[in-house]
């Protein structure tokens, strides 16, 4: 018999809209620590293939930062920044400084076979269909899911001209509704479904693996959801179609995270930055129209974290995580390449 997941991060979004603790105002004390600390890492060279967290002091501020990530880790696994003025900075400086931020707070790990380190969240034309799309370098609505690694990070540069919403919901939440409702579809939910390395797994490796969507460690509960992993799997002759409990409990699953009563709803302005737990929350995004102009098309930098506060997962997590016990470096999607990239071509 499952159990009710009662912990922080079991939230509806009406109740965390009403409170502001997921949501911190950047004070000037602590851009100016950032405009020091940028100053002293350019003024010595620094780069973000060699930055260090010595390289990018921020005695002040990464004390914020250390609470928001125990926040993300114990508390409702939502955080977001505002107040950043972009408009200040050059670019490459505003990677630097999202960086460096990032450091602070875990290690880093790849986005893609590319070894995408920094991501680059723009519209670049990625054909929709196929086993290798990859949302974040199109403009199209993306389902509710969870990204590759512990704490996805999302810096605003510029907000979509319409559209590009980002709608947020507590993966305990949508667990606690299914074991009300439909019980018999949460067991399926804790059993093995096969999942697409689209197209990112080491030359020689299966290009399939399995996992629940659901399960538990050392009393500690983690969620990981991408229909469109699961459904590319599906693609293939390799694999197994999916059960008809199988795709019941996963329109299940979304059904309940398009209800208004259950998802956060936000919308980007520039200078914001959002970190979300994925192992606790489900994300996605509205589809999204773009100014016409170059320099003002939507643009957002984006993370991938591990924590050193992270929970241990399932043992049914292991064939994508490896290791799954709490605080090491997990998860992402491995570079085929020598060298991190940095920018999203």
């Amino acid at each position: 018999m499952r159990h009710k997941i009662d912990e922080a991060s079991n939230w509806r979004g009406h109740e965390l809209a009403a409170g502001n603790g997921w949501l911190r105002q950047l004070s000037d004390m602590y851009i100016d620590e950032i405009d020091a600390a940028l100053a002293h890492a350019k003024a010595r060279g620094v780069t973000m293939a060699d930055c260090r967290v010595e390289d990018f002091s921020l005695p002040t501020f990464a004390g914020d930062l250390a609470e928001m990530r125990a926040n993300l880790e114990e508390g409702t696994g939502v955080q977001l920044y505002r107040g950043f003025p972009v408009g200040k900075y050059g670019l490459d400086d505003l990677r630097l400084i999202y960086w460096a931020i990032g450091l602070h707070l875990g290690w880093a790990v790849s986005q893609s076979k590319r070894g995408d380190m920094l991501g680059d969240v723009r519209d670049i034309g990625t054909p929709r269909d196929g086993p290798q799309f990859r949302g974040y370098t199109s403009s199209g609505e993306l389902t509710f899911h969870t990204d590759a690694c512990d704490v996805t990070g999302l810096f605003c540069l510029r907000p979509a001209k319409s559209g590009g919403i980002s709608r947020i919901v507590s993966a305990a939440a949508v667990h606690n509704e299914i074991l009300r409702i439909r019980p018999d579809l949460l067991e399926v939910l804790y059993e093995p479904y096969w999942w697409s390395w689209q197209g990112n797994e080491l030359p020689g490796d299966p290009p399939y693996y399995t996992q629940p969507i659901y399960g538990e460690r050392d009393g500690f509960f983690a969620s990981r959801y991408t229909p469109t992993h699961i459904r590319s799997a599906t693609q293939s002759r390799d694999t197994p179609p999916l059960r008809p409990e199988q795709k019941e409990a996963l329109d299940l699953v979304e059904a309940i995270c398009a209800k208004p009563e259950f998802h956060l709803e936000m919308r980007f302005e520039a200078g914001d930055i959002q970190f979300l737990n994925n192992h606790l929350t489900y994300h996605m995004r509205t589809e999204f129209a773009d100014f016409d102009e170059p320099d003002r098309k939507r643009h957002l930098l984006r993370l991938w974290l591990s924590m050193p506060n992270s929970r241990p997962l399932p043992d049914g997590f292991a064939p994508f995580f490896g290791d799954v016990r709490g605080g090491v470096v997990r998860g992402g999607f491995p570079g085929h390449g020598d060298a991190p990239v940095f920018v999203t071509a």
